[in-house]
């Protein structure tokens, strides 16, 4: 075992029990106090998942996870406080993959990294392995689709759409949480919009856009991938 884990906590304390036993799973452990530090190390190191704490000093949790998402697509687990569900429901929707509230048994921390990393299905420090559904086959690294070997040509709107769609098959994704997903820096796409590019990946993925099969409506709610069969 050789991945790489990022923990940003202002808790010294926190930080050296945490690393101490990561370490001694096996996992190579770097600590960062504050978010310019720990988007600093994503910037220089390969990194598998990072945990991070949403309340930080001068800048937030929630900044950090943004501006990670502009760089990354990283797994992350967020730090919250016991008492605030809602810091659960903007981090996810701000693209975090698991949370856990403070104070935790590290124990459980352990299990939900592993079975994060388990899910990603890393294939090489800090690198995703290949997404597949049905006759789909995405490579988030190489950046590169194609539907029963032959290679498609999509926009970064629709490669940002579709990977976030194949890497949680079944699950319900709203329009404004694909549009924040998506958005990067000052390019925010209006959820309004999303229906269209919709409408022009399923042109491309699909065998029948009319009947889709990979890229379901949610009525009500906005749009999932299929579950793999």
């Amino acid at each position: 075992m050789d991945e790489t884990i990022l923990i940003v906590d202002d808790d010294a304390a926190l930080l050296e029990v945490t690393s101490i036993v990561l370490a001694s799973e096996g996992y190579r452990v770097l600590t960062a106090e504050d978010g310019a530090e720990a988007l600093g190390l994503l910037g220089r190191e390969g990194l598998d998942l990072v945990v991070l704490d949403i309340m930080l000093p001068r800048m937030s949790g929630f900044e950090v996870l943004k501006k990670m998402r502009e760089q990354s697509d990283i797994p992350v687990v967020l730090l919250t406080a016991k008492s605030q569900s809602v810091d659960k429901v903007v981090g996810l929707e701000l693209g975090a993959d698991d949370y856990i509230t403070k104070p935790f048994d590290t124990k459980e921390l352990l299990a939900r990294i592993k079975a994060i990393l388990r899910r990603f299905g890393r294939d090489g420090r800090g690198r995703e392995g290949v997404l597949r559904l049905g006759q789909l086959e995405l490579d988030p690294n190489g950046y590169t689709v194609s539907r029963a070997g032959v290679p498609l040509e999509l926009t970064p709107t629709e490669f940002k759409i579709l990977t976030l769609l194949m890497r949680r098959p079944g699950q319900a994704f709203t329009r404004a949480q694909i549009s924040e997903a998506v958005s990067t820096g000052s390019h925010y796409l209006a959820s309004r919009y999303i229906d269209v590019h919709i409408s022009r990946l399923r042109a491309k993925v699909e065998r029948d856009p009319s009947k889709p099969e990979v890229i379901q409506t949610v009525p009500s709610v906005g749009y999932r991938a299929a579950r793999p069969v």
